[in-house]
Parts: structure tokens; C-alpha cells; sequence
């Protein structure tokens, strides 16, 4: 009897390992949301953050370029727009845009992203378990409207977006119009 009873006990556990492996939710690129932690380093922008953007992190490469990503979801620094796959597996619908930005232009003042093809953009739309898209334009400008930067520091780069989005009818890859300040931590 107790022999039955443990064999029972023992099948029930496989079977129900089995039904939660198969049961699992599709995993998704992630990482954390912005804490005030990670933002100390930065000095506060001009105007209200945009509430659009959940994170926000920045990185220069070694030939002085300047990498800026914004998300409308958790990512760990150093993610960029184009390293999100976008698969079926994944149920969260959202937006991450990446800049890179040239060494002139990576100081302190204001960009017209339509007169500068040299800042190159890539954005990903992610719409739940139907995929998204991918998207950049070679050497045009991708994305449209001004990016302030009010502090561009070892530690932090922060700013303020201007009607900032990538000015593609398309809307499932034309994204969100931001409008806002943003705290960019560096990786």
C-alpha cells in the first residue's frame, strides 16, 4: 500500500512537471525597469519625463559614438532595437527605439533629426504573439523631430525628446510620438 501510494505520488509529480514544462509562458527579452538607483548619476531634464518611456540607457563605443535606446518595457543596458527578435513565442506588445549618434553631435544641445542622415535609427514594434517589426532606413534620417540633450556625461546622458518618432505611416512600425525628458544611465 504504501509502495502504490508513493508510486502514485511520484507519477503525479512527473506528470505534473511535464503539463508545467509544456505550460511554461513563452520567454521574452527583459530586464529591469529604471530605478532611482540607477538613475542617480543623471541630472533631472528641463521638462516632465515622457510616460511612454519605461527605461532608458546609454553607451559609448569606442570610436566616440553615442548609443541611446528608449523602451516602452524592461531591458537590460547595452539592448538595442535590433537585438529584440521578434517571434510568435513572445505575448508583449511594445516599442524600443536605439540612435546612434556621431561625436560632434554628441554634446550638450539640440539635434534636427531630419538634417542629420548621420544619426542612425533602428526601432522595433512589437504587437503581442503576432510578432512586429524591425525596421532602419540605411543613411536617411529614420527618425523625425528633435533629441535635446541636456547633460552628456560619463555616467548619464539625459534630454529631452521633441516630437520624436520615426515619421512612417505604417503603424506597425511607425511607433509612438515622444515628448519628453528621459534619464539615460550609461553601460
Amino acid at each position: 500500500m504504501i509502495a502504490r501510494t508513493l508510486f502514485t505520488q511520484m507519477l503525479a509529480a512527473a506528470c505534473g512537471l511535464s503539463l508545467a514544462l509544456a505550460c511554461d509562458p513563452p520567454q521574452c527579452i527583459d530586464g529591469p525597469a529604471q530605478s532611482p538607483l540607477d538613475t542617480a548619476a543623471c541630472e533631472a531634464p528641463p521638462v516632465a519625463a515622457d510616460p511612454q518611456v519605461a527605461v532608458a540607457h546609454a553607451q559609448w563605443l569606442e570610436t566616440g559614438d553615442l548609443v541611446i535606446t528608449w523602451t516602452s518595457f524592461g531591458l537590460e543596458c547595452g539592448t538595442r532595437a535590433a537585438d529584440v527578435e521578434l517571434t510568435g513565442d513572445c505575448e508583449r506588445t511594445g516599442w524600443v527605439f536605439t540612435v546612434e549618434i556621431p561625436p560632434e553631435l554628441a554634446v550638450a544641445g539640440t539635434i534636427e533629426l531630419d538634417a542629420h542622415p548621420e544619426v542612425i535609427g533602428t526601432m522595433t514594434v512589437m504587437d503581442g504573439g503576432n510578432g512586429g517589426k524591425t525596421g532602419t532606413i540605411g543613411d536617411e534620417p529614420f527618425f523625425t523631430g528633435y533629441l535635446e540633450l541636456t547633460q552628456v556625461a560619463a555616467g548619464c546622458v539625459t534630454g529631452v525628446l521633441h516630437g520624436f518618432g520615426s515619421g512612417i505611416a505604417d503603424p506597425t512600425l511607425g511607433g509612438p510620438e515622444l515628448n519628453g525628458g528621459f534619464l539615460a544611465p550609461t553601460c
